[in-house]
């Protein structure tokens, strides 16, 4: 799998590796593999998204692609509860991923895939069903508990959700603010993370879209 030079990696090694990112990412650690990465998330106790990164299983472990902005956060939030069991998390010094890909095409590829990959303006801020990760595999509730799992399966199986994830393909390369208004002037959303022309776009409220989206006063397509 290609990635591009944002990212970076980190391994969880150790007999009870796979023990302690059960407690922690949304995913079943006995569902990954060697043969190719997944993708995943860690949230907070309030059920807010942390950080999405790509796993894979490895000798000894496992191993983590996320973007290299949020590496010290996600590693001050694992070393809280990795020192219970036989494991260890560290850098990559080689960091010989597969950086092939520029900033453009990998936002492509997630649009593809449907994956709005939070960044440190997103962080703690989104929960997983904000971000439509409960359709896309991020989330698994046939797995056991994990961080923020509770607050996250309630919204699951009792919430109503209004809100809505959209793309743009239009978006301008500087943009002043991330909020988005429709003709009248209220604001219906914002825009979760772009690059180039292409980005991700939150509406808090379905209801509220309509033919006629701003930013910085420019109509945006929403596909």
């Amino acid at each position: 799998m290609n990635f591009s030079e944002k990212h970076t990696s980190l391994f969880v090694q150790g007999t009870q590796a796979a023990e302690f990112l059960q407690g922690q990412i949304t995913i079943d650690t006995e569902k990954i593999s060697n043969k190719g990465f997944k993708p995943a998330c860690i949230c907070n106790n309030k059920g807010r998204v942390m950080a999405t990164f790509w796993i894979k299983k490895q000798e000894n472990g496992f191993r983590v692609a996320i973007l290299e902005e949020l590496c010290a956060s996600f590693e001050e939030h694992m070393n809280k509860y990795i020192p219970f069991f036989d494991a260890q998390l560290k850098k990559d010094e080689r960091d010989n991923l597969k950086k092939e890909l520029d900033p453009t095409e990998w936002m492509k590829f997630l649009i593809n895939k449907g994956i709005v990959e939070v960044n440190k303006h997103t962080s703690s801020k989104f929960t997983p069903h904000e971000l439509n990760y409960q359709n896309n595999g991020l989330i698994d509730f046939s797995k056991g508990c994990f961080n923020g799992q509770e607050v996250i399966a309630r919204m699951e199986y009792r919430g109503k959700l209004k809100f809505a994830l959209k793309i743009s393909d239009n978006l301008q390369d500087e943009i002043k603010e991330s909020s988005i208004y429709n003709q009248e002037g209220k604001k219906v959303g914002e825009v979760l993370s772009k690059e180039g022309k292409y980005g991700f776009i939150f509406f808090k409220n379905k209801d509220d879209q309509s033919e006629s989206i701003f930013l910085d006063g420019q109509i945006l397509n929403i596909l």
